[in-house]
C-alpha cells in the first residue's frame, strides 16, 4: 500500500516501518497488534527494544514474518532508533520515560503512538506538544477506549441533547490489585524517581481511561480550563494513591471520578452520564452502553472499538482520516495528572479501614462507595456518615478548587 507521510514526507511505496519500545506489560498487547498488522502487509516490523527479550512464543511469531529473521532485538532504544530510523515508534515503558524516549524517536523523524499517560506532568505534556509540531509528526496517545464505538455513541448523544442538559458525569471502578502490584517495578506507585516526575497512581495510570473517556463523553474540548480537587488515600502503594476521588469542573459541568484498586471484588468500571432527562452508563473496557433518552427511548451502543495503531496507520496514509487519539486530546486528562503531581504523595487510610483477604488488602466498603461517589457526584467526604467503614468520617474536608 502506498503511504502518504505528512508535511511534506515524501510518497513511499513500502508499507511503514514500525518500531516498539517495551515489549511486555501492556507492550505484549502492542506487539501482538503490531504483528496481527505485519502478518496482513499493512506495517512493517522496524524493530523491537526492551532490556529483557521477548517471551520464546512472541520472538517465534516475529522471525515467521516475511523478513522476520532480520528484525533487529535489541536492549537499547536509542541503538534501536538510530540503527532503524523508523517510520512510527511505539513508546510502551515507564511513565517517566515517555517524553526522552519520544524525543529520540522524533530526532530519527518518526511519527508516535505513546502509551497513556503521554508524560508525568503538565510541562513535560507541553514539550512534547511543541516537539511533535516543530517535528511535523503526529502523535496518538494510547487510551484504547478512545476507539470505543460505545463512547463515540455516548458522547454523540450528550453534545446533540438526547439526554437533556447534562448535570454531571460519574464514574465508580472497583479492581482487585495484589501487594505485588505495588512491588512490580521501582517506579510503581511512586510520586518521583532519582528527582524525575511519575506520578503514578489509580487515578493517573490504571483508571486514566476512566477520567479521559468521561471528559470526551462530556464533550469537554481540549483549551477548556479545568478546576480539579482530590481527596487521595493509599494502604498498599508506595506514594502514590490506590483509593481516590477526584472532580473535575470545565464549564460548570462536574466529572467526579472515585475508584479504588484494593476492593473485595473486581468489578467493570462504570461511567454514568447524568442528564436532567435522560441516564447512560458505559462500562468502558467492555464497549458496553445501556440507558435511556429524554424520550425514554432506550439506549444500546454500537459494538466494537478501532484500534489505535490501525488508526494511526490509516491516517498516515489519508490525513483526512482523524487521529482518535491525537496528543491535544489528552490536554483535559493531563490537568488531572498535573493536579495530583502536586499534591504529592496520598495520605495512608487508617489502619482499621483496610483487612487482608488472601493477602492483599481490601478497603472496608470501598466498591459501594465509589459507587455512591459516582451517583451523588461527591467526594468521598461529601459523602453522609462514615465511609471505609472501621475508618474515619469525612476524612478531609473538600478542598478549594484548584485550576491547574
Amino acid at each position: 500500500m502506498a503511504t502518504a507521510f505528512l508535511k511534506g514526507d515524501p510518497v513511499s511505496n513500502h508499507p511503514p516501518r514500525v518500531a516498539l519500545i517495551g515489549v511486555h506489560g501492556y507492550g505484549q498487547v502492542h506487539l501482538d497488534g503490531l504483528l496481527r498488522l505485519a502478518a496482513t502487509g499493512a506495517v512493517r516490523v522496524a524493530g523491537l527494544a526492551d532490556p529483557r527479550p521477548p517471551d520464546p512464543q512472541a520472538l517465534e511469531r516475529v522471525r515467521a514474518l516475511p523478513g522476520g529473521a532480520g528484525v533487529p532485538i535489541v536492549a537499547d532504544a536509542a541503538e534501536l532508533l538510530e540503527r532503524v530510523r523508523p517510520d512510527v515508534t511505539i513508546v510502551s515503558t515507564p511513565i517517566h520515560t515517555h517524553l526522552p524516549l519520544a524525543r529520540l524517536a522524533l530526532a530519527t523523524g518518526s511519527h508516535l503512538l505513546v502509551e497513556k499517560p503521554p508524560t508525568a506532568s503538565m510541562a513535560q505534556f507541553r514539550e512534547l506538544s511543541a516537539e511533535v509540531a516543530a517535528a511535523g509528526r503526529v502523535c496518538q496517545v494510547g487510551f484504547q477506549s478512545f476507539g470505543s464505538h460505545a463512547l463515540a455513541h455516548a458522547a454523540r448523544l450528550v453534545a446533540d441533547g438526547a439526554v437533556g442538559r447534562l448535570r454531571g458525569v460519574g464514574v465508580h471502578g472497583a479492581w482487585v490489585r495484589e501487594r505485588s502490584y505495588f512491588t512490580r517495578a521501582p517506579w510503581a506507585g511512586r510520586m518521583s524517581l532519582d528527582g524525575v516526575p511519575v506520578t503514578d497512581g489509580a487515578l493517573t495510570n490504571a483508571f486514566a481511561h476512566a477520567t479521559a473517556s468521561a471528559l470526551r463523553v462530556a464533550g469537554v474540548r481540549d483549551d477548556a480550563a479545568v478546576t480539579v480537587e482530590l481527596e487521595r488515600y493509599r494502604t498498599a502503594s508506595p506514594e502514590g494513591d490506590d483509593t481516590a476521588a477526584a472532580r473535575l469542573t470545565a464549564d460548570g459541568v462536574p466529572i467526579v471520578v472515585a475508584v479504588t484498586l484494593c476492593a473485595a471484588e473486581h468489578r467493570a468500571p462504570v461511567i454514568v452520564v447524568h442528564g436532567e432527562r435522560g441516564r447512560l452508563e458505559l462500562e468502558y473496557t467492555t464497549d458496553t452502553l445501556t440507558g435511556h433518552t429524554a424520550d425514554g427511548t432506550a439506549v444500546t451502543g454500537p459494538p466494537g472499538r478501532t484500534v489505535l495503531l490501525d488508526n494511526l496507520v490509516a491516517h498516515l496514509a489519508d490525513p483526512a482520516v482523524p487521529l482518535l487519539a491525537p496528543l491535544a486530546a489528552c490536554a483535559p486528562f493531563m490537568h488531572l495528572l498535573e493536579a495530583v503531581r502536586r499534591d504529592g504523595p496520598a495520605r495512608p487510610l487508617p489502619r482499621a479501614a483496610v483487612t487482608e483477604v488472601d493477602g492483599r488488602p481490601v478497603v472496608a466498603d470501598a466498591d459501594a462507595t465509589v459507587r455512591r461517589c459516582a451517583e451523588q457526584l461527591a467526594l468521598f467526604s461529601e459523602l453522609p456518615g462514615k465511609i471505609f467503614e472501621g475508618g474515619v468520617e469525612n476524612p478531609r474536608p473538600a478542598p478549594s478548587p484548584e485550576r491547574t
